[in-house]
């Protein structure tokens, strides 16, 4: 009668087979003397000086799985069924790379047919300053390339837990920093790529592609629409009633411009060529009335009532209005 077996386990990616080192066709007997004599070597009684212990426990599971499977019959033909083609497939992958590894002379990187493997790009987020991407910069990025170990890297996975140079692992990282001219222009969410200087892929013996996603840190005044850069800026009455030259924030420092005379809050000035990637920076204008005038001031401003031509704002809003009743009392607004 067979075991219980967690069924997810005869629908696993791994080879079992591979894990306890023995063929397709092994009878049961080898398979129990396979796991005897990995078991001697990693079992949890055994401390071997160097060796994570994490990574200890997760491959001796590996090793459980696997004899758990392939000693039931019925689980072992479901296994089998359900795993042929991506055993045949990680088959293939392991006689090409004991094919490269014994014959280093061949170019590296080289997959079957003669043909280059694609080596894999990393993405990695980028965060620069408004002006930084005005006037474009270099980033220092940092990069941890996956080295193949190679006193362990023609090994079988269980016989790898014994490495002392990689502890298990198969590969070890080794820290690398790469400088990145960034143009510019640069605007936000623009993906920037640089070709083989990526981190290094092992199966493609070479550096993938590194693309950097640029994301723009908040400004303290200045805002982005889209590729335009934006500010509201505050001007007198005075200076909105006569028209004036003020100075205006932007991304690479301060600037001139001429507002027009009668120029109305809310209106929209464009600076060309002051936004991202040649877009432009969007200036609002802002009237701020003063706080309290002096008696001479009142009295201009009563004067500049008298000889104005301007006729009631408040005429048209009005005209389907009923009209005030004789004597009406006065409600005064409320702030």
């Amino acid at each position: 009668m067979g075991r219980m077996v967690d069924q997810s386990k005869t629908q696993t990616q791994k080879d079992y087979y591979y894990i306890l080192g023995v063929r397709p066709d092994a009878t049961s007997r080898e398979i129990q003397q396979a796991y005897e004599q990995l078991y001697e070597k990693f079992g949890p009684h055994v401390n071997i000086s160097g060796m994570d212990p994490d990574i200890m426990i997760k491959n001796f599971r590996e090793i459980c799985d696997a004899y758990e499977v392939l000693m039931d019959p019925k689980a072992r033909q479901e296994y089998d069924r359900n795993s042929e083609k991506m055993r045949q497939s990680l088959g293939d992958l392991r006689n090409l790379w004991q094919k490269n590894t014994e014959k280093p002379q061949q170019d590296a990187g080289m997959a079957a047919g003669g043909i280059k493997a694609a080596a894999l790009a990393v993405e990695l987020e980028c965060e620069i300053s408004l002006k930084e991407a005005m006037k474009g910069c270099i980033r220092e990025i940092r990069l941890s390339d996956p080295m193949p170990c190679e006193q362990c890297n023609a090994m079988k996975t269980v016989n790898r837990m014994q490495c002392q140079n990689c502890r298990g692992l198969g590969y070890f990282n080794v820290e690398r920093v790469t400088d990145v001219d960034l143009p510019a222009g640069t605007y936000d969410g623009m993906e920037i790529r640089r070709p083989g200087c990526g981190r290094y892929d092992i199966r493609a013996k070479r550096q993938g592609d590194l693309i950097l996603k640029v994301k723009l840190l908040p400004h303290p005044i200045l805002g982005i629409l889209g590729r335009d850069i934006t500010v509201t800026v505050p001007v007198t009455l005075y200076e909105a009633m006569l028209g004036a030259e003020i100075e205006v924030p932007t991304a690479t420092g301060r600037v001139v411009m001429k507002i027009q005379p009668l120029t109305h809050p809310g209106r929209v000035y464009r600076l060309k060529g002051l936004g991202l990637a040649g877009a432009d920076q969007l200036v609002t204008i802002d009237v701020v009335f003063p706080q309290k005038i002096t008696p001479e001031e009142a009295a201009m401003f009563k004067r500049l009532k008298e000889l104005s031509q301007e006729p009631n704002p408040r005429e048209s809003l009005m005209r389907s209005m009923p009209p005030p009743p004789p004597g009406g009392q006065q409600q005064a607004a409320e702030e």
